[in-house]
């Protein structure tokens, strides 16, 4: 249920740049990153709460319904990376909307960040590649 605080997190940020009027193409373009990370959070709660409230009770399902569920459950972790992925970005460039300083040091932070977030998703998808062919 990460992914409804996530989504909170956004778009209060979102609101926040917003609120404050900014107009320059760079608070235009965090703006827009958090109000789409938001939207992307919530359809991965979507996707956990309602298969969740699906599946409760259930202990075996056949193969056909289990490749299904994992389709399912595909769309919701794409969206929730593609979110985390925008969030970082975001709140990289804020920075820029402060100082110049503070916006190298924010993008060098989240370019940081960026670098990890994109090695364990690889580190994880080779996971998922071997468990799948076991």
């Amino acid at each position: 249920f990460i992914s409804g605080l996530m989504s909170g997190f956004s778009l209060s940020v979102a609101a926040h740049v917003l609120r404050y009027g900014i107009r320059s193409r760079v608070a235009q373009a965090v703006f827009l990153m958090l109000l789409l990370s938001s939207l992307l959070f919530l359809l991965a709660l979507y996707v956990d709460v309602r298969l969740g409230i699906e599946l409760a009770g259930i202990e075996a399902v056949e193969e056909g319904v289990a490749r299904r569920i994992a389709d399912v459950r595909v769309i919701g972790t794409t969206g929730a990376t593609i979110a985390l992925f925008l969030f970082v970005v975001a709140v990289g460039l804020l920075g820029w909307l402060a100082t110049p300083l503070t916006g190298a040091l924010s993008t060098l932070l989240a370019g940081a960040v960026m670098y990890a977030l994109v090695l364990v998703w690889m580190r994880i998808g080779d996971i998922t590649r071997l468990l799948g062919s076991v």
